[in-house]
């Protein structure tokens, strides 16, 4: 996605980027339940727990929550704006990190707590991150914590509390 926003920005092949430039923070536009707006691609990682990132163009938020059922199929994600001292977009290298509870990869065996990405993006456009459950082994209920991470320095930060379906109670027969 960045190398397709570096090329729509370019001038004769040089980007238009200003250098210099100071964030004074990041902060979360909306989080909660999302979908991918036209699909996802897939890029090998050795950091994520699946073996590889899911990454889309564009999310649309359904529900805004802290607290969401999970369910394969589910995504949650968080979007997120750069405000800065200039009105010129930069590109801006950054880390996106999801804090949550165990998940083993059962055909790896790894153990993961922590599931990271290098990013980079413009500053003056509207970022995004979301994690999609797409296997038993990661429906993990517990808290989910996603952190915009910029200079080593946390910027912004939003807490999911991840639920298991509950379970349904039917009353016996004849009650």
């Amino acid at each position: 996605m960045a190398a397709l926003k570096k090329q729509q920005r370019s001038l004769g092949g040089v980007l238009s980027v200003i250098t210099g430039m100071a964030i004074r923070k990041i902060k979360i536009v909306e989080y909660g339940n999302c979908q991918p707006k036209e699909g996802t691609t897939k890029d090998k990682s050795e950091e994520s727990p699946t073996g590889y990132f899911l990454h889309a163009d564009a999310i649309e938020f359904i529900e805004i929550s802290k607290s969401i059922e999970l369910r394969i199929g589910l995504n949650v994600g968080i979007s997120y704006q750069f405000e800065t001292d200039s009105n010129e977009g930069e590109i801006v290298d950054f880390e996106c990190k999801i804090s949550h509870p165990q998940l083993t990869n059962p055909e790896t065996n790894e153990r993961f707590v922590v599931t990271s990405e290098k990013k980079d993006g413009w500053s003056d456009e509207l970022g995004f991150d979301f994690y999609s459950f797409e296997f038993d082994w990661e429906l993990q209920q517990g808290n989910w914590t996603f952190e915009i991470i910029l200079n080593d320095k946390v910027m912004c930060e939003q807490t999911f509390e991840l639920k298991k379906k509950r379970d349904i109670i039917k009353p016996m027969n004849g009650i």
